[in-house]
């Protein structure tokens, strides 16, 4: 497929799944602290993102918990296979999730996703935030990455 790069001016697309709700309010968190940086966001559930309007994005984040032995959410499916048909070249990105570490993979669903976004060429920003499900989530934990994540935006 042709390549749509970034627009420059267009906004940040926080695009998520959650069945629990701790990958959802991550996104919120995510969308707050990176306005508060005067980044424009768009948050949007990943069922509801219309990828043939991707030009318009300057950026890609994406979110999924991990189920099970490392599947993604559901709601990934038809989008990620859609991905590996995108020429992302140069697409700043980055990629957070929640997993629970009694399983092998616990954040594998994680994983894919970065590894979809790099097989399309995009720039993977920051290392992956993988939140811990099994000791408690608390959402104010990745507000350190979530600052990282942020200065890395800025330039673009």
């Amino acid at each position: 497929m042709a390549l749509i790069g970034p627009h420059p001016q267009g906004p940040i697309l926080i695009a998520w799944a959650s069945k629990t709700g701790n990958t959802g309010t991550l996104a919120q968190r995510i969308a707050e602290l990176l306005e508060k940086h005067g980044l424009e966001v768009e948050l949007t559930a990943v069922r509801d993102v219309d990828w043939d309007q991707r030009g318009r994005w300057s950026a890609l984040v994406f979110g999924s918990p991990t189920y099970g032995s490392g599947d993604l959410h559901p709601d990934w499916d038809k989008p990620e296979r859609r991905l590996r048909d995108l020429d992302l070249t140069g697409w700043p990105s980055a990629v957070f999730g929640c997993g629970n570490p009694r399983y092998v993979t616990p954040w594998w669903a994680v994983d894919i996703l970065e590894n979809r976004l790099k097989n399309g060429g995009a720039k993977l920003l920051v290392p992956s935030y993988k939140a811990d499900t099994l000791t408690g989530f608390r959402v104010r934990d990745a507000d350190t990455w979530i600052e990282s994540l942020a200065s890395a935006l800025l330039p673009y």
